[in-house]
């Protein structure tokens, strides 16, 4: 006779060990696709060079990176006020446009900062076309223009909608000093629609407590750029570099601060996530002591 209730625990066993076997070989071919040991081996010998200990001498040139599409008014009253208002200021911020916007590049030459650089691509992306898909990767273009621009000793990640607090350089850059660290990174908050407030940003970095806007890294990892194809490992762009740094053995820091503002708007394609967040683990304690703007 048949046993069929133990031919269905025989056949859900297999497909436990086939799924298991698969998530083994998608590890592995991501793996082999970000070719982190060629990451590590640049990593050992940059950290040779008179070069690299440079950056941790007082004063370095930091480069605020910021990617834009239709920035608009957030762009200028937002983003770039934060950075203009920082009490580090030995800094440039490269701007570069996801396709042509010639009145964010005029209003940034109306700026009259030299500081303040304005870039466009021709046209944006190529993105994928799904929605979830497009949010993992929107943005990398324009970002790695801008790291590739960059002239400063570290970079500071921002995006066209986010803020920092005034002292984001000086605490981030300070820790960084003093830790040599490669990537140091903050707690920041995050506005949700009409949820309320949370924030992201612990220890150790993991996939939904990290993000590049509220970190500084070492320019000597520059040529760790953003992948485009990152949806392909369903895995966000921000999450997707910092994934492969850590990897490649990268020195990382953290600082238990609210460094900035994240901002989440009512049709983001998150939203639902950040609601969840709200409800379970609402605001940062250091939230209510920043200089960060009344809600």
């Amino acid at each position: 006779m048949t046993d069929p209730e133990g031919q269905l625990d025989a056949l859900a066993r297999r497909l436990e060990e086939l799924a298991s076997e698969l998530a083994a070989v998608r590890e592995l071919a991501a793996r082999a696709y970000d070719d982190t040991p060629a990451l590590a081996r640049r990593l050992f010998e940059r950290r040779r060079s008179p070069e690299w200990q440079d950056a941790y001498a007082a004063g370095p040139l930091v480069s605020v990176r910021i990617g834009t599409y239709r920035g608009g008014d957030l762009l200028f009253d937002r983003t770039l006020a934060s950075v203009l208002a920082q009490s580090y200021e030995h800094w440039e911020a490269i701007v570069v446009c996801d396709g042509q916007e010639p009145e964010t590049a005029a209003r940034i030459a109306a700026l009259g900062d030299p500081r303040v650089r304005c870039f466009q691509r021709p046209r944006p992306g190529p993105y994928p076309e799904e929605q979830r898909a497009r949010w993992h990767v929107a943005g990398s273009f324009p970002f790695n223009e801008a790291v590739g621009r960059a002239r400063g000793a570290w970079i500071a990640p921002l995006d066209h909608d986010d803020e920092w607090t005034a002292d984001h350089l000086e605490l981030l850059l300070e820790q960084a000093r003093r830790t040599r660290a490669e990537v140091v990174y903050g707690a920041f908050r995050a506005l949700v629609a009409d949820a309320g407030e949370t924030w992201f940003g612990a220890w150790p970095p993991r996939q939904g407590d990290f993000g590049f806007q509220a970190a500084i890294y070492h320019a000597g990892l520059a040529d760790a750029l953003y992948d485009a194809n990152a949806h392909l490992l369903d895995e966000p762009g921000d999450w997707n570099l910092a994934r492969r740094l850590l990897e490649a053995g990268v020195r990382w820091d953290f600082v238990d601060r609210v460094v900035g503002t994240y901002y989440v708007d009512a049709d983001a394609a998150t939203l639902d996530w950040w609601r969840e967040r709200v409800a379970s683990r609402g605001a940062h304690p250091d939230s209510a002591a920043s200089d960060l703007p009344p809600d």
